[in-house]
C-alpha cells in the first residue's frame, strides 16, 4: 500500500504546473530563473538597463491581477549594501508600507523582502499592490534585482508562480 501511495504522490507532483517549469537563461545579462509553463519573457531597455519582463499566459492575469515581473542587472550605487537596503525596506516610504518580511543572507549576498504599496489608477481608484522583491549583490559591479508584483487582492492566487520566478533568479559568474 505504501508503494502505491508514493506513486500517487509522485504522480501528483509531476502533474503540477510548476513541475513543468523550465529554466530561462538570458544570453545578454546572464540572468537565469525558473519560467512557469506558458509564461513568456520580453527584453527591453529602460534607463540604459536591460530589463526582462516576464509575462503571464492569460490576459486576465495581466489585467485583473495586474501581474508585473521584472528582472534586471545594474551597477550598484554606493548606498546599495544589504544592511542599508534592508533598513530602507523596514521603514515606510511615501506610498510604500514598511515591509512585512525582510530576510538578509549575507553569505549569498541576497535580500528578500515583501511589502505593499499603493497607487492611483484610472478614475482615481486607489490600488494596493503586493511586491516580492529580491536583490542580490553579485559583485562590486553587478546588482541583480527581481520584482514580482500583483494587486494585493490577487497576489495569493499567483504567489507560487511568482515565487518560482523571483526566488530562483541567479546570475552566471563572469
Amino acid at each position: 500500500m505504501s508503494a502505491i501511495f508514493r506513486m500517487l504522490v509522485l504522480g501528483a507532483l509531476l502533474a503540477s504546473p510548476l513541475a513543468l517549469a523550465a529554466t530561462y537563461a538570458d544570453p545578454v545579462s546572464k540572468a537565469r530563473f525558473t519560467l512557469p509553463p506558458g509564461w513568456k519573457v520580453r527584453a527591453s531597455v529602460a534607463n540604459r538597463i536591460r530589463v526582462l519582463k516576464v509575462i503571464p499566459p492569460k490576459a486576465d492575469q495581466r489585467e485583473r491581477a495586474a501581474i508585473e515581473v521584472q528582472i534586471g542587472v545594474r551597477k550598484p550605487g554606493r548606498s546599495d549594501t544589504l544592511p542599508r537596503l534592508a533598513a530602507m525596506f523596514r521603514q515606510e516610504d511615501g506610498d510604500r508600507e514598511a515591509a512585512n518580511f525582510v530576510r538578509v543572507n549575507q553569505k549569498a549576498g541576497r535580500l528578500i523582502t515583501e511589502y505593499r504599496d499603493g497607487r492611483f489608477v484610472s478614475n482615481r481608484l486607489w490600488i494596493v499592490r503586493h511586491n516580492l522583491h529580491v536583490i542580490q549583490l553579485v559583485d562590486k559591479n553587478r546588482l541583480l534585482e527581481a520584482r514580482c508584483t500583483a494587486n494585493a487582492s490577487e497576489f495569493k492566487t499567483y504567489r507560487r508562480q511568482m515565487e518560482s520566478i523571483c526566488l530562483s533568479v541567479a546570475l552566471a559568474k563572469k
